[in-house]
């Protein structure tokens, strides 16, 4: 059995290492431009609860390349510069007797975002980055009241719709190429100025809640474009 193991971790290990020839390493490079569209798990609040994944869209294109040379990858690393936008909304609603007041939150972000990328074997892209933009929070709010099954009396009113907030977070990735063109992929991210319910009165005036529009993690599909 051990001698089995053996074998088969030889024939993985020579695999990994064929696989990473120097000829097909790099995916990424200075001038390579990519589209991504993914559905993420938006950010966690004490208040509202999300009803809606986070979706976004991004773009980026390569600005450098070639930074590191060695005799198993060959010519790799790159630099990218790209943009984000993603959406997610929030919900909560509470009450007594015969009233309810429903709040509905939407979150927008629009972030600069650069990563560095490295490919450890063949067509596997692996990357880490910071970005930094803007968020923007807008709040409906409606009231409605129940005074029986027939009579029922619905009010809406906007509360601090469009108040801004910056972004500063970091984020990393990775994505499987399954054709020249196309990819698909897993990241994470982080706002550190992401702010708490109890925080929201000095981050977005009197906005009741907090939150970001930067995806905790998401899924996300990569379309490469051009020759290069």
């Amino acid at each position: 059995m051990r001698r089995f193991l053996c074998i088969i971790f030889g024939l993985l290990a020579g695999w990994t290492v064929s696989a990473s020839s120097i000829a097909e390493i790099e995916i990424a490079t200075k001038g390579q431009t990519s589209l991504g569209v993914g559905v993420g798990v938006p950010p966690f609040t004490s208040g509202a609860a999300a009803d809606i994944p986070c979706f976004s869209l991004s773009a980026s294109a390569g600005i450098a390349s070639g930074f590191i040379t060695s005799e198993l990858f060959g010519k790799n690393g790159a630099v990218d510069l790209g943009v984000q936008f993603s959406v997610c909304h929030y919900k909560d609603e509470f009450g007594l007797y015969n009233t309810r007041q429903q709040v509905k939150v939407f979150q927008g972000g629009v972030t600069l975002r650069s990563a560095f990328h490295f490919q450890f074997m063949k067509y596997f892209d692996a990357y880490a980055g910071v970005c930094g933009g803007l968020n923007i929070c807008a709040e409906s709010f409606m009231e409605i009241t129940k005074y029986s099954e027939q009579s029922r009396f619905e009010h809406w009113n906007e509360v601090e719709p469009n108040t801004f907030s910056p972004v500063v977070g970091v984020y990393v990735g990775s994505r499987w190429f399954f054709t020249d063109h196309f990819a698909l992929g897993l990241e994470a991210s982080y706002d550190f100025l992401r702010t708490e319910d109890n925080a929201c009165l000095d981050a977005y005036g009197q906005s009741h809640y907090g939150g970001s529009a930067l995806p905790i993690i998401s899924v996300f599909a990569s379309f490469k474009l051009g020759d290069k």
